[in-house]
């Protein structure tokens, strides 16, 4: 049974029910909302923004506070992120909820909010299904890739589809946002839904960029994929010489953007095999203190530097881009782009938005890629990405 919410009560919601509900409200609404839960924690955190009317920004993010940020995959070079604030916080934690308004909030902005609120009704989230673009046959689209990676300067390509699925007529974003993130302890999962983007709803393992405590910049090679079989040791996890050389390239991106930038002090774990769901991957981990190295804008100019990835996009990045954008045949919109918390406590957080859905009325438009390379046989790359799908699918029809 849901949790009625009135107006004049939202500073007095105190349970996971009324703050989810509140949520499940809001998405019924015009006003942008955000639902996260980080990798590895417990506690859900949710933003609403009344206030900002979606806007984009092109501040360094070391100077943002209390937001949330959505990047599509085009939106690079610069990066102009839609920012999303925090004028409503909550915080979930076990049965319990916090939830706190922004000293900055005015009367009749929180009046709308909770008019809006009282009179939503609980709708399907998203738009209506738009037609799918006519998009060519992957695997034929991987053979050409390949031809074209033996012949010129390309050395990889990350290519990509997507597939539309029936929602059950059932289907509740919270509970199956509540479904996600226990599937998924190690991923970062999320629920957003803005004017611009409309519902989009994942669970990515792949972190962009983090700053922890203003002090410690870090980022993630992750690339390399594959079914987690029977092994009970992950480092006994056998990889095959293209993932090997697949993941060697995203973490040399990474070490030439800190020569860009003249950044010699640095961390480098890795790579090692980390489990994703029922994937595994390749992971290098890179860690800098932003203090000692007198860099304290790292974060905003690595962000920079570093998206698309050669994760989601291939190498050298341009050539990789000009092959997604002439042969793929449609938009990716925020699939590949990036999105996150930024200026929590010190702390942004900021992940690569794979293993990721857009939500329509009756409809979920899955997505997923893989790295092509001279050593990529389309059959398996096609697999790959019917892998990287049931991740999301398991969930929703569980």
């Amino acid at each position: 049974m849901s949790t009625q919410i009135t107006a004049g009560t939202i500073e007095q919601i105190s349970t996971r029910n009324q703050a989810l509900e509140l949520v499940r409200k809001t998405l019924s609404t015009t006003y942008p909302v955000a639902l996260w839960r980080l990798p590895n924690t417990t506690d859900i955190l949710a933003l609403i923004d009344i206030t900002s009317e979606e806007s984009e920004s092109d501040a360094e993010i070391e100077r943002l506070e209390q937001c949330f940020v959505i990047n599509s995959y085009d939106q690079s070079h610069p990066i102009h992120p839609l920012v999303l604030k925090g004028d409503i916080m909550i915080s979930i934690h076990g049965g319990e909820s916090e939830v706190t308004l922004n000293t900055t909030l005015k009367a009749s902005d929180l009046e709308s909010f909770n008019l809006a609120i009282d009179q939503a009704s609980l709708s399907a989230v998203g738009r209506s299904a738009r037609a799918s673009e006519r998009h060519p046959d992957f695997e034929e689209m991987v053979t050409e890739a390949i031809n074209h990676i033996k012949s010129g300067e390309l050395h990889k390509v990350v290519l990509s589809r997507y597939q539309d699925f029936d929602l059950p007529e059932s289907f509740d974003p919270i509970v199956y946002f509540e479904k996600l993130e226990k599937a998924y302890p190690n991923a970062f999962c999320y629920l957003v839904q803005t004017a611009t983007y409309g519902a989009w709803m994942g669970a990515t393992p792949e972190k962009l960029i983090a700053i922890e405590d203003e002090h410690y910049f870090s980022t993630d090679a992750l690339a390399g994929t594959q079914v987690l079989g029977e092994v009970e040791d992950l480092s006994d996890v056998p990889w095959t010489q293209k993932e090997i050389i697949e993941q060697a390239m995203v973490s040399r991106y990474i070490i030439e953007c800190f020569k860009k930038i003249r950044l010699r002090e640095f961390e480098e774990v890795g790579p090692k095999t980390v489990k994703a769901g029922d994937l595994v991957h390749l992971k290098t981990s890179f860690k800098v203190d932003m203090k000692e190295t007198n860099s304290p804008l790292l974060g905003s100019i690595m962000l920079e530097l570093l998206h698309p990835t050669s994760a989601v996009c291939g190498s050298p990045r341009g050539l990789a881009n000009d092959f997604i954008h002439s042969h793929e045949g449609y938009e990716r919109e925020l699939f590949a782009g990036f999105l996150g918390p930024v200026g929590l406590g010190g702390n942004s957080r900021l992940f690569v938005n794979l293993r990721c859905m857009q939500l329509f009325r009756e409809k979920a438009r899955l997505y997923a890629g893989a790295g092509i390379t001279e050593n990529s046989r389309p059959e398996k790359e096609l697999q790959e990405t019917n892998n990287k799908m049931q991740t999301l699918l398991k969930v929703i029809y569980s």
